[in-house]
Order: structure tokens, then C-alpha cells, then sequence
């Protein structure tokens, strides 16, 4: 694989560590700031929201700018955001940073696809894509626990100077790689017709949903683990390392299982994430069911990903730029408003395993989202990957 590719996804691997890594050590960023975990959890909310929100915004303004300034300026500012938050002292401060590092993983994440997609040939653009997301996944395994044990050994703003550290690094890498290149400019459908289908809606719904039940519990899992499993909080590292596992392992599998049939596939998982958080809400205080579920949780809640974005191309008709970043919109507002919904729960002095119950309730009505879309035309296979 060239070099400037791999100098994206080690980019990607930085942002991608700042999304998840605060949900390990939202304990000790609610007590040092003297806020409930609930109000902490909006430290990952933020996060998503900018994603969410800012992201489209950003690639929508930039889209002719040059592609290699823009990504080494998009990690500039997400590094300077990111660093506002380690040594910012209040919530609303945090929260705010946080927003705009978020919106800069988006703008990133879409400019980087179509740079990789620019460097290779046209029949390894699919290999290349998979590449950049690939260190954007392999961050939740890997950086996520190495940020945790640097929170806990430091501070828990120690964990955001990692990730600065990791996207300088990137910035480095990607100035000494990547090729000069003129804006962008392409002409290629995005698909603004297809907004009217309102089948197209409600797959985004479904993804929302579907995706958002896990993180009703996935952004409290530090505080889940010690109250309800009763481990200790330098296990939680360890045990998050785990559901890193699932969530590798589950994205692969995902996506070679959607290219047999991706509605199929989507329902097994969206129904096996279901079952492992009734699981979870049954089970939560056995340490080795929970050690399984975490796995599970993982596999069936990143290995939605391939095939939900494979399945929206479908019912949109067209494999649409617009509709592939509406997609991953969809993706992000899950992580918020699941974010959110177990925020308010906690809030309302209900207990942890309460999460799990809620969260298996929304991933449900996603997938009862997910049933009631049907495609209307089918995306030739190559199109769809070079899509997604």
C-alpha cells in the first residue's frame, strides 16, 4: 500500500482514538470537574454532535480547496481543539472543543477517501478506502485502552495529550508523503434527488438507532463495570480491550457476510446486539458473562457498519457521495443521542443495568426501522464499494 495512504490512516487511527477514549474515564473527568457521570457524558455527546453536524458542513465548504493543505489543516485544527479540552477546566469549555474536533474528524474522514481513492488504481480504490478505515477502527482497540491507562496513571487529560501526540505525528507524516494535488471539483451524482425518498429516512433512522442502543450503555461502561460487575477501575482497561477484540472482528465479518446478503446480515446483527444487551442487563454482575458480552457487543455493534452503509446505497438507488455521508451522519448521531438517552437515565437516579434494557430497546426499534425499508433498485456491486 503507498506511503501516503498509511500516513491517512495513521491520521485516522489519532482522530479516531479521540471519538471513544473518553468513555473509560468518565469517573475521574466527572470528579475532577465536580459534575455528575451523567453531565461527563457529555464529553463523548459533544464529540459526536460536531461529527454529526459540523462534519458534512465542513466537507460541503471545502470541497475544491487542495486536498493535501486540507487534510494537514483539518488535523491542525482538530490538534488544537483537542488540546483546549486536556487543559480546559470547565465542561462547557470541553464540551465545546470537543464539537470542534468532532466536526474536523468528519471534513477529515471524507477528504481522505477521496484522496486514497486518487492514488491507486481504480480496482484497488475499495483496498485503499478499507485502509484509511482501518486505523480509524484499530484506534478503539489499541489507543482507546493505552489513552485509559495514561487517564489513570496521570490524569485523565493525559489522555488527550496522547492523542495530540498522535495526530502531530500524522500532520508530520502526511506533509512528507502525501502528493500535491489540485481541489477537487468532481462531478460524479450526489444524489440530491434521492432526498425525497423517504424509505432513504428511515434507513437513516434504523442506523440511528440500531447504532445508539449501544452506546446507551457503551459511553458508561467505566462506571457499569465497577458498580454493577464490581471490578476494579484498573480492570476496566483491560476489559474494554476485549469489546476492541469484537469490534475487529465484527467489522471484518460484517462486511464479508453483507456481500452474500446484506439484509440478512443486518438483521442477524442487529438482533444478536438486541439479545447481548438483554444479556448484559440480566448478567451484568457475573464477571464472565460480562467478558463474553463485551466481545459481543463489539462484533455486533461495529460489524453494523459495512453493511447498513452498503444497504442505504440500495434503497437510495445510487451510489451517491451525499447519501454515503448522510450514512456516516446517521452512524455519529447514534453516539450522540444514545450518549444522551443514558445520560437521562442515570440523571433520573436510575441504576446502571437500566442502561442495558434501554439500550436493547432502542437498537430494537432500529431494527424494526430496518424491516419496514425496502430497496428500490439495486447499486452495481463495484459501485457500492467504491461508495462505502
Amino acid at each position: 500500500m503507498p506511503l501516503p495512504i498509511v500516513a491517512l490512516a495513521l491520521t485516522a487511527f489519532a482522530l479516531g482514538t479521540a471519538e471513544l477514549v473518553p468513555n473509560g474515564l468518565l469517573p475521574l473527568i466527572s470528579g475532577d470537574l465536580g459534575i455528575s457521570v451523567s453531565m461527563a457524558g457529555w464529553v463523548t455527546t459533544s464529540f459526536a454532535l460536531g461529527a454529526v453536524i459540523g462534519g458534512p458542513l465542513v466537507a460541503a465548504a471545502t470541497l475544491r480547496l487542495p486536498r493535501k493543505p486540507l487534510v494537514i489543516g483539518l488535523t491542525l485544527v482538530f490538534l488544537i481543539a483537542n488540546a483546549i479540552t486536556a487543559s480546559a477546566g470547565t465542561l462547557l469549555v470541553i464540551a465545546l472543543s470537543r464539537a470542534v474536533a468532532g466536526a474536523m474528524l468528519g471534513g477529515f474522514l471524507g477528504t481522505a477517501i477521496t484522496v486514497a481513492r486518487g492514488l491507486v488504481a481504480p480496482s484497488r480504490q475499495a483496498t485503499a478506502i478499507a485502509v484509511v478505515f482501518t486505523g480509524f477502527t484499530v484506534s478503539n482497540v489499541i489507543a482507546v485502552p493505552i489513552g485509559n491507562l495514561a487517564g489513570r496513571a496521570v490524569g485523565w487529560s493525559a489522555a488527550f495529550w496522547v492523542v495530540s501526540v498522535l495526530a502531530a505525528l500524522g500532520v508530520v507524516a502526511m506533509w512528507l508523503v502525501l502528493p500535491s494535488a489540485p481541489g477537487g471539483g468532481e462531478t460524479e451524482d450526489r444524489g440530491y434527488g434521492v432526498m425525497r425518498n423517504r424509505r432513504l429516512w428511515t434507513a437513516f433512522a434504523a442506523i440511528a438507532l440500531g447504532y445508539g442502543g449501544l452506546f446507551v450503555v457503551h459511553t458508561y461502561i467505566a462506571p457499569y463495570l465497577t458498580s454493577v460487575t464490581g471490578v476494579s477501575q484498573g480492570s476496566v482497561t483491560w476489559l474494554l480491550l476485549l469489546f476492541g477484540v469484537g469490534l475487529i472482528v465484527g467489522n471484518a465479518l460484517g462486511g464479508r457476510y453483507a456481500d452474500r446478503s446484506v439484509t440478512a446480515t443486518v438483521v442477524v446483527i442487529l438482533g444478536g446486539l438486541v439479545a447481548s444487551l438483554l444479556a448484559l442487563w440480566g448478567l451484568g454482575s457475573s464477571l464472565f458473562a460480562v467478558i463474553v458480552l463485551l466481545v459481543l457487543l463489539g462484533g455486533t455493534g461495529f460489524g453494523m457498519v459495512p453493511p447498513l452503509q452498503s444497504y442505504v446505497l440500495q434503497v437510495a438507488g445510487t451510489a451517491s457521495a451525499l447519501v454515503s455521508a448522510l450514512a456516516a451522519a446517521a452512524f455519529n448521531f447514534g453516539v450522540a443521542f444514545g450518549s444522551a438517552v443514558g445520560g437521562g437515565v442515570l440523571a433520573r437516579a436510575f441504576d446502571y443495568p437500566v442502561l442495558a434494557l434501554v439500550g436493547a430497546a432502542m437498537s430494537g426499534l432500529g431494527l424494526v426501522a430496518f424491516l419496514a425499508t425496502r430497496p428500490r433498485a439495486q447499486v452495481p456491486e463495484e459501485r457500492v464499494l467504491e461508495a462505502a
